[in-house]
């Protein structure tokens, strides 16, 4: 059995690492994340220190069952 989802989180963008910002949920669709961003924008900016960009990615998640016990 294999499970697919894809989730989007809200992230800085370090170069080649994107960061999640702590204490933010993952979200199932684009407008979610663009929603809780407009009203958390003055939370999120006071914890980027370093002015990093931040970002909304889309991360794909696969899960496949190897054992049912």
């Amino acid at each position: 059995m294999k499970n697919y989802r894809q989730v989007h989180i809200i992230a800085k963008d370090r170069g080649f690492v994107y960061e999640p910002i702590p204490n933010t949920p993952e979200f199932n669709d684009e407008k979610g994340a663009l929603d809780y961003w407009g009203y958390n924008k003055a939370r999120i900016q006071d914890c980027n220190f370093y002015n990093d960009p931040i970002v909304i990615i889309r991360r794909e998640v696969n899960n496949v069952l190897a054992k049912e016990l």
